[in-house]
């Protein structure tokens, strides 16, 4: 029996609409961050979520409070495009899975999420899968 591979997870999370999203959870099921955004089908979530994984570097994330008084943070990629009002349709990827109580806690929560894309990058080319959905 192969052993299960330990680690961060992620889930395909199904919307009301019949699209898909996806959450980040780590080895002992706590969630790091969900996808703000939805998807048409399996294709274009792996599709996002490759990009996501290869990108992760290139990301930036703000810490802020929410109306609840909740520290909370937003992920963003950068633009990858000229098209004019390209800029005004970008938006966030990923944002915390919760409300924290301290800004400090907010941080360490976005260096979780940043540590499981880190490693599910590493397991991506270990594996030698060229980004095949699912991993």
């Amino acid at each position: 029996m192969a052993a299960e591979r330990r680690g961060p997870k992620l889930l395909t999370v199904p919307a009301g609409d019949r699209s898909l999203g996806w959450a980040l959870r780590a080895a002992n099921g706590r969630q790091l961050g969900v996808g703000v955004r939805t998807y048409r089908g399996e294709a274009e979530l792996a599709d996002a979520l490759r990009e996501l994984i290869i990108e992760r570097a290139a990301l930036r994330c703000t810490v802020g409070q929410s109306e609840a008084r909740l520290w909370v943070w937003t992920a963003y990629l950068p633009l990858r495009t000229t098209r004019p009002g390209a800029a005004d349709a970008a938006g966030p990827v990923a944002r915390s899975a919760r409300g924290y109580l301290r800004r400090d806690q907010c941080q360490a929560g976005v260096e979780g999420f940043r540590a499981g894309l880190q490693h599910l990058g590493q397991e991506l080319r270990r594996l030698g899968r060229d980004g095949q959905w699912p991993w």
